[in-house]
């Protein structure tokens, strides 16, 4: 019978032990990550048995090396002790990196709220920040003792499978033998297969919900991650490209189109300025829109960012396109959304050469200032490969002790800035981005900071105002502190009079609802995406004015070339928001990764269009913005803007992918 191999009964045993500790991990990320849950539970069961069914082909694909170990008589662990002990080593090795693999998931779902994929090992081109960075973040020691008690475990249940291996041969019928075999087949092909469909499990089939809690908890990290390694660059497509040609010269205000060469050049005059401005960008590290007090955000943790935005011209409607730091900076430099879906595309050598409107600026000394390494994703790369006159200064170059992981604290780079700026020659002007990190798990806050101290505040209320904790309710306290004191220094300096300032948030976080927000703030995951911007210069430049029209991070070179009044070849996506023309219902594109089906969108005035590729073809769906119930899709309500939106998503992403392989300097 079926239970009388001995071979079969290790194999199902090995089986079952790695099941058991898959098992264990889903559950542990359940109930972990619980608080998450915007979906009903149904989902979430429903998720729990997608899941379980992926951990059983894993378990059973760790084994298959095994079974064919039992099938070539010369090694089989039942006549070879050298074999026995071969899988034995094989099935701990296995053991142990599955379990450390499951814990680096967890802690990366933590940290970005998705499971890893192939890119999430870009996190390891600078090994010792990111280990740095998981020393301060999570409690190490006690994860480690925990995940060796779980591995202790699993041998132990291997080792017990291995006893079957000891039992006394029986004498079994050859019919006997065959069914066993053949049961035992089918048991291990179902597992692979996992469902009696015609098509096998999918890791889509886990994207069954609009939670993405509820799509994470249904996926397995390491099946997950190996249908993300076929992900490539995703290539432009020069014919698409082509395509869209005559609906983006409109878009972009191409006033000599050059179809054959597919140029989307645009000449800009010089314009006349009294003094050549100083010009100051400072990236403000994870504050998205919703932080700010005039969001109505009811904690008041951005005092001095909200004072200063008052006295300048800010927009309320500014998005970034895709989360990450180092994809803000290559759409800041080179004026071109960072749409690669795998690296970023600071660092892709194929795409590092770039043209950047900051080489307009003739006559300016340059600088890069941060307060980490410059190394960090290429970022010194891309600079110095494409603007070879700006100077960067990093952590190596700041006298200043570190803080954490990412660098000095912020407060110790606006005064090595204050400083740099102070010593220039003011007969010459200067452009300067000065790139904060802080703002940042760990949430690190320096000791003994004139004029601040830490909060305590109710977790309910934070939890309605968008923050996750009350550390980082601190640190985003602690980022507004600086720039409040680094202005205060600024203002009693002969540079001041003389200099603009564009603070930008690089992207928002993934945080509790804030309840002072639009229901679609949270519900299409736009707190992520949505970020303020606003330009401050009191001796330059009229304040107290908001824009509303839609605007982007790409929006942002031509408009310091605008202000510094300098001519230049616009090659970029972006437009001059203070000296063009307002577009009739501008877009911006957002690669909404968030959701719990990831897609291309744009956004306008009042709604929002995304299209997702799925099986049978894209799925395309239009929300409106201030509805009680912007999930909804409406696109057979309003099927010219349907059409309209797409027509204009389509032409942006291919024109934007293309423009990535065809900006070079």
């Amino acid at each position: 019978m079926f239970f009388h191999s001995r071979r079969l009964k290790f194999i199902f045993g090995s089986i079952l032990s790695f099941l058991a500790l898959f098992v264990f991990f889903r559950l542990f990320f359940v109930v972990f990550f619980f608080g998450e849950l915007d979906g009903p539970a149904t989902e979430l069961i429903r998720a729990l048995w997608v899941g379980v069914r992926f951990d059983l082909r894993l378990a059973v694909f760790i084994i298959v090396p095994v079974g064919l170990f039992f099938m070539i008589p010369f090694i089989n662990p039942l006549r070879t002790a050298i074999s026995r002990r071969l899988v034995k080593i094989y099935l701990r090795t296995v053991s142990v990196l599955v379990t450390f693999f499951y814990a680096f998931d967890i802690a990366h779902y933590g940290y970005l709220n998705h499971r890893i994929d192939v890119s999430a090992f870009k996190l390891l081109e600078n090994p010792m920040i990111a280990l740095q960075m998981v020393w301060e973040s999570y409690p190490v020691v006690w994860s480690i003792i925990g995940l060796s008690i779980l591995i202790w475990a699993t041998w132990r249940a291997i080792e017990k499978a291995f006893q079957y291996l000891e039992d006394r041969q029986r004498l079994v019928r050859f019919r006997n033998k065959f069914f066993a075999f053949t049961m035992g087949g089918v048991i291990l092909l179902f597992s692979i297969w996992g469902t009696f469909r015609q098509y096998r499990l999918l890791w889509s089939d886990a994207y069954f919900s609009e939670d993405p809690f509820i799509v994470a908890a249904g996926l397995n990290p390491i099946l997950y991650f190996n249908e993300t390694r076929s992900f490539v660059l995703e290539d432009f497509n020069e014919e698409k490209t082509r395509e869209y040609y005559d609906l983006m010269i409109q878009e972009l205000g191409v006033k000599q189109p050059d179809p054959k060469r597919l140029s989307y050049a645009r000449t800009v005059d010089e314009r006349e300025v009294k003094n050549q401005p100083n010009i100051v960008i400072i990236f403000l590290e994870s504050v998205g829109y919703n932080r700010m007090a005039r969001s109505g955000n009811p904690l008041n943790a951005t005092p001095n960012l909200d004072q200063l935005s008052t006295e300048g011209i800010f927009f309320d409607r500014f998005y970034i396109p895709m989360v990450g730091t180092a994809r803000s900076v290559f759409g800041m430099v080179t004026g071109i959304h960072d749409v690669v879906r795998v690296e970023t595309a600071s660092s892709n050598p194929r795409i590092v050469d770039q043209y950047s409107l900051i080489n307009a600026l003739t006559g300016y000394e340059k600088y890069y200032i941060m307060g980490g390494s410059a190394s960090w994703r290429n970022i010194r790369g891309l600079l110095q490969n494409n603007i070879p006159d700006m100077q960067i200064k990093d952590q190596d170059d700041l006298d200043f002790p570190r803080l954490d992981v990412w660098g000095i604290s912020d407060n110790d780079l606006f005064k090595f800035a204050h400083d740099t700026f102070q010593n220039i020659d003011q007969s010459q002007p200067f452009f300067a981005i000065v790139q904060t990190a802080t703002n940042h798990r760990p949430y690190s806050i320096p000791k003994n900071i004139e004029g601040f101290d830490l909060k305590d505040v109710d977790k309910t209320v934070l939890s309605n105002a968008g923050f996750d904790s009350n550390e980082q309710y601190n640190a985003m306290r602690m980022l507004d502190h600086a720039v409040g004191e680094y202005i205060s220094s600024a203002k009693t300096a002969s540079y001041f009079n003389n200099t603009i300032f564009l603070f930008f948030g690089d992207h928002g976080t993934s945080d509790p609802r804030a309840l002072h927000m639009p229901k679609s703030d949270y519900e299409l995951k736009l707190r992520s995406y949505q970020v303020p911007f606003f330009i401050y210069g009191p001796e330059l430049i009229k304040g107290g004015i908001v824009r509303n029209d839609v605007s982007q991070l790409v929006d942002l070179l031509p408009t310091v070339n605008g202000l510094a009044g300098k001519p230049y070849e616009n090659r970029t996506m972006g437009r001059d928001l203070l000296n063009g023309e307002i577009p009739v219902d501008p877009l911006a594109l957002i690669i909404n990764k968030k959701m719990a089906k990831p897609h291309i969108a744009v956004i306008g005035q009042n709604y929002y269009l995304s299209m997702a590729n799925r099986r049978g073809g894209p799925r395309v769906k239009l929300h409106e913005l201030w509805s009680d119930k912007p999930l909804v899709n409406v696109k057979d309500k309003y099927p010219e803007i349907t059409d309209r939106y797409l027509d204009r998503l389509n032409g942006i992403y291919e024109t934007t992918k293309y423009m990535l392989y065809h900006n070079q300097k």
